[in-house]
């Protein structure tokens, strides 16, 4: 592995056969967002685009939760074109343009990471219950209208994210000379993670969610993959054998060198395939087979099963489901690499270290597991009551206590089935059940998104979100009462995952 720099930009170089790749990547994403500024790092991407970038064999521009990263792969001189045109257009962001640039960008065609229904993802609920409105509670919101960002706020984001500091140029082949990387001068971006929600014990609540899932914070390490993805094994076959699902997903969010957040999201089919999912159901048996592998360890088997082998680098079931071309291949064989640069850690893959984790023993993954247990939350929709022995519900607050506002009813179609009531305060939206049960939005909290035609409110401080679609007119009235970048349209879905 060779090092230098070019221009200020620290560049790694690991010289592989086939054509040249390479990928320049800041260490800025969606997680360095904030609540009124989703999507920002979409729009930079674009407006990347709509300069007149020279085109290379083939590229690919894209930004996740942790990273923005422009790839590209050709004959050695394409790609320094590609990349020099790439620095030189974000040196000059905002275009002259900005208006007419936004105007062909729609904010749900962004991509978020491991987001497959955006508000009612279940893990996104997760990460939004877990960090707030910041950082990585970020990724279940949806962006909010191009056409609100200023010139200067782009500007300022470029400056502080998209900098010298802040970028890693990794290669297949050695650069050429004529490569250039001319970017804003700035340092590598540090970040706090904090946790909104501290808990001792697991716990478990109920939300406006499509299926169910499991967080779990976890120490960094291969060990922590192998244990999450015995443990989907043992839930794929529950869920499957009582006939509620048949998919579980493996989800995990890179939090900093000490943290990663690890776990399973068990969805129902779309359509009729899914008449059959039981949400309490799911989430007891996901529970019963975290608790039973807390208890019982992992036995030599379940790990030869997992493993690759001489013959498969890495098993199918365990390579993330995006669509993968070859020219990508060997560039992102450098991604781990990259991502300890910027960040100090990165994914841990199984294939990293197969013989040390051959020798797992059952007591040392216990020793893992159980530390799993104060940091677990599993997320149930409304309506949901699952018996998770251990687990301790934590639902969002409410009281009996009715602020003043102006009452909205539901629809006169709609007032047999829902008898509560939406109050607009002058500091507060609060949603009224019809058992008198009280739940309140403070109005520096609130967003409302519009999705499929229906509303939902959320309350972004403690990540929850309210279906309000049966109150009438009540678009229009919370309009007059939040702020227009608070006010958003939903993807219907955010992921290409299958």
């Amino acid at each position: 592995m060779d090092r230098e720099e070019i221009d200020g930009v620290q560049v790694v170089q690991r010289h592989q056969p086939g054509m040249s790749a390479a990928s320049l990547t800041f260490g800025c994403g969606a997680r360095d967002e904030e609540i009124d500024s989703i999507g920002l790092n979409h729009l930079v991407l674009h407006l990347v685009d709509w300069a007149e970038l020279r085109v290379p064999d083939e590229y690919s521009d894209d930004t996740w939760t942790n990273e923005t990263a422009f790839l590209a792969a050709g004959p050695p001189e394409q790609v320094a074109e590609r990349l020099t045109d790439i620095c030189a257009a974000v040196s000059d962001l905002p275009p002259d343009d900005l208006a007419d640039a936004v105007a062909a960008l729609k904010p749900d065609s962004r991509y978020v990471e491991n987001i497959d229904e955006g508000l009612l993802d279940p893990w996104g609920s997760l990460l939004s219950r877990r960090y707030g409105p910041h950082g990585h509670g970020l990724s279940r919101w949806p962006a909010m209208d191009y056409g609100l960002f200023t010139a200067d706020e782009i500007r300022r984001h470029v400056q502080r994210f998209f900098t010298t500091g802040n970028a890693v140029l990794a290669m297949t082949a050695e650069a050429p000379g004529s490569m250039r990387l001319r970017l804003p001068a700035g340092p590598r971006v540090t970040r706090g993670t904090p946790l909104v929600n501290h808990q001792i014990g697991p716990i478990w609540y109920a939300d406006q969610v499509r299926g169910v899932a499991l967080a779990v914070g976890a120490e960094p390490s291969a060990e922590a993959v192998l244990l999450m993805w015995a443990l989907r094994k043992r839930v794929v076959e529950a869920v499957f054998a009582a006939g509620i699902a048949e998919h579980t997903e493996f989800v995990s969010a890179i939090v900093d060198s000490t943290r990663h957040e690890l776990g399973l999201r068990v969805v129902p089919e779309h359509g009729r395939k899914g008449k059959n999912f039981d949400a309490a159901v799911a989430a007891e048996l996901l529970w019963a087979e975290l608790r039973r592998l807390v208890d019982d360890g992992l036995d030599r088997a379940e790990i030869a099963d997992l493993l690759p082998t001489e013959d498969v680098e890495t098993p199918a079931a365990l390579e993330p489901i995006f669509e993968r071309t070859d020219w990508m291949r060997p560039i992102q064989q450098l991604e781990p690499v990259i991502h300890r640069e910027l960040f100090g850690t990165g994914e841990h893959r199984l294939s990293d270290s197969p013989a040390e984790l051959a020798e797992l023993s059952p007591a040392a993954a216990r020793d893992v597991l159980s530390g799993w247990l104060s940091s677990a939350m599993i997320v149930v929709p409304y309506e949901s009551t699952p018996n998770l022995p251990g687990a301790t519900e934590k639902p969002c607050p409410s009281t009996r206590f009715v602020p003043a506002g102006e009452v909205v009813r539901p629809t006169f179609r709609k007032r047999f089935g829902n008898k509560g009531s939406l109050v607009i305060g002058t500091d507060a939206i609060s949603t009224v059940d019809g058992d008198g049960n009280v739940h309140t939005v403070p109005l520096s909290e609130a967003l409302v998104a519009e999705r499929y035609g229906g509303i939902w409110l959320a309350h972004i401080g403690h990540g929850c979100v309210t279906n309000i679609s049966d109150f009438a007119d009540a678009a229009d009235k919370l309009r007059s009462v939040l702020p227009p970048r608070r006010f958003r349209r939903a993807a219907s879905r955010l992921s290409t995952r299958v």
